[in-house]
């Protein structure tokens, strides 16, 4: 159901825009993506189009084949391996999350905008993990489809869910996904959009033009109110029964509640989510008194309403930040729905005390906000910015010193602006720079961790080519390591005699995969590893069976082995191992039929359970 608000919006820029169907008249066309416009992670590099987001651009390539395609869309991960790794990062508002939590999304754009009567997308390896489709529209996204994760099987598929019928024509999808039910990484193909086309277009505009030709007038004092309460697809109050405020005329009759001490009011509150807190806000002016109450704003989670954030909404969090600890912004912002003017007053104004700050995938973080970063939240000990590709002035971080956990995977962070970051930050627990191609020379990064960071937790380097055996061994002086991620470090693959250099007494993760040079002697002198949990040996071909059966035999506490295209073992093995260790999940890839074809690469090959 679409809000009063929205509703209006949507019909004035109708208007505006003469637009108009009939739904006798208007043919239906179908449309595949002519452009990816964003996305939270991929298992592809940014230097090759393999199991990128780019290719879910045009037709299908290999439905209705079933398999592990480079051709195809993975994102990083699946299951819940992630989540329990020792680099998992916890919600600062677990009462925030929303009933079906999402873990990456997609963003994709056609060349028309038609009214939306079906999205069909290819699902060609474990599909299941979609959860919603939104489609954006003038002044704000709309939910096209919601619903749980639901993994379908070792087949492929076209999910094509019944739709909510929106009035508005949109080019402009996204879909997120939720992988914990996955045994292995989905794959997507393609993704179509059926709908009519607008019959009459006096004036052709694109679909962002709404958010700047028209402009709500609300008072900034009680917009978060309005917005967060109600454009998650419900009604506001009706307008002849509130006052200029929004606050209702007559509330309702609140019994003996409202005679509770405002300390006990506030105890109960601390435990709502944020558009609980809005819609008290909306009650009557008590409640709108203590729902505004800066006590109950010391953390803050906007990502579950990444649809409907804008800049205003920020002014009027402003007013209530006066002890703000913990922010995540992630996924806001699309679209230029927050502005980075708005982002640098509202850091200044509420950001020195932040300790905690998440801006993933977040279009609005430039230069400007980097630098106010750096300025003003001078206590920061985490600070995520995944996926955050447009800023270069990077070693403005370095002037933070107090950072335990630093998340720059998929950034253009340079060399010289990574290692001064790191030795900026002595006390660095976690550090992720996957996939970051703009540096060059990452053992230069490693070497400093390993001189300069003694309590280092956790690494990501994943996919980092310039990675080589020096700068994994200068790690071995990290003694409190417990998960490092060196998958597809190609100038590390040589040889694995580098492991021995590892706490094997205290790593828990271990990810080599595409690593060809790792063989039997090489695993063998990290053990004993007694707290061993998650080992990724795909494509690691000389590995023999007798090492993996040592592994699987010594490593109690082993729940996750991944050897998928370990040419070496057979599957018979494979199948008396699931037997023998019941409690471990031992990934194995296989090739079918319809995949002859394929390429014989490593690149390119297939990862099938």
């Amino acid at each position: 159901m679409q809000s009063a608000s929205d509703l209006i919006s949507s019909l004035l820029w109708q208007k505006t825009n003469k637009f108009f169907y009939d739904e006798k008249q208007s043919p239906v066309i179908e449309q595949y993506v002519e452009t990816v416009e964003d996305f939270s992670s991929q298992y592809g590099s940014e230097i090759s189009v393999s199991y990128t987001a780019f290719n879910l651009r045009g037709p299908p390539s290999n439905f209705p084949d079933y398999g592990d395609y480079p051709q195809a869309f993975v994102m990083r991960t699946y299951g819940t391996w992630w989540d329990e790794a020792p680099s998992v990062q916890k919600d600062f508002m677990p009462q925030n999350s929303n009933n079906i939590p999402s873990q990456d999304f997609v963003e994709v754009s056609f060349k028309k905008a038609v009214y939306p009567t079906e999205v069909a997308v290819f699902e060609t390896y474990n599909p299941g993990a979609l959860v919603r489709i939104w489609a954006l529209g003038p002044t704000s996204w709309s939910l096209l489809w919601e619903g749980e994760p639901k993994y379908a099987g070792d087949t492929p598929r076209i999910f094509s869910p019944k739709i909510n019928s929106i009035n508005f024509p949109t080019r402009i999808l996204r879909l997120e996904f939720n992988h914990r039910l996955l045994p292995y990484y989905t794959e997507l193909d393609a993704i179509v959009l059926k709908g009519r086309e607008p019959t009459v277009q006096v004036e052709k505009c694109s679909i962002q033009s709404p958010y700047k030709k028209i402009k709500l007038v609300v008072e900034k004092g009680t917009l978060l109110n309005k917005v967060l309460a109600s454009n998650l697809h419900e009604d506001i109050l009706d307008a002849s029964k509130v006052d200029k405020n929004g606050i209702a005329r007559a509330g309702p009759p609140l019994g003996d509640f409202q005679r509770l001490p405002d300390e006990t009011i506030l105890s109960v509150m601390k435990y709502l989510d944020m558009q609980s807190l809005c819609r008290c806000a909306q009650v009557n002016r008590h409640f709108r008194r203590m729902a505004s109450d800066a006590i109950l704003y010391r953390s803050i989670d906007l990502r579950p309403y990444w649809h409907c954030v804008r800049s205003q909404v920020l002014l009027t969090l402003s007013m209530r930040c006066k002890f703000l600890q913990k922010l995540d912004l992630s996924w806001c912002g699309s679209h230029c729905m927050v502005q980075p003017c708005f982002v640098v007053d509202f850091l200044k104004s509420s950001g020195s005390e932040l300790t905690h700050l998440r801006m993933n995938c977040c279009k609005f973080v430039d230069n400007a906000v980097l630098r106010t970063i750096a300025d003003v939240c001078t206590n920061l000990q985490e600070l995520s910015l995944r996926s955050v590709v447009t800023c270069s002035e990077w070693s403005c971080v370095s002037r933070l010193s107090s950072l335990r956990r630093l998340d720059l995977y998929r950034t253009h962070v340079t060399t010289s602006a990574a290692v001064a970051i790191v030795w900026a930050n002595p006390r660095l627990r976690h550090l992720n720079l996957g996939s970051c191609k703009m540096i060059s020379a990452m053992d230069e990064v490693a070497m400093a961790l390993g001189a300069n960071c003694p309590d280092l937790v956790s690494v990501d380097f994943w996919k980092s080519y310039s990675l080589t055996a020096t700068g994994i061994r200068a790690l071995g002086s990290c003694k409190e390591l417990q998960e490092l991620d060196v998958g597809w470090c190609l100038q590390a693959g040589g040889s694995g005699e580098w492991l021995s250099a590892l706490p094997g007494g205290r790593i828990r993760k271990l990810f080599v995969g595409a690593l060809r040079g790792v063989c039997d002697r090489d695993l063998r002198s990290l053990l004993p590893a007694p707290r061993l949990a998650q080992l990724d040996l795909l494509g690691v071909r000389a590995v023999t069976p007798d090492i993996c059966s040592e592994i699987l035999e010594e490593c109690r506490e082993l729940r996750l082995l991944d050897v998928s295209f370990c040419d070496q073992i057979p599957e018979a093995q494979v199948k008396e191992w699931r037997r023998q260790y019941p409690h471990v999940s031992i990934k194995r890839s296989f090739q079918s039929p319809n995949m002859n074809n394929a390429p014989n690469s490593l690149f390119h090959a297939p990862r099938l359970v």
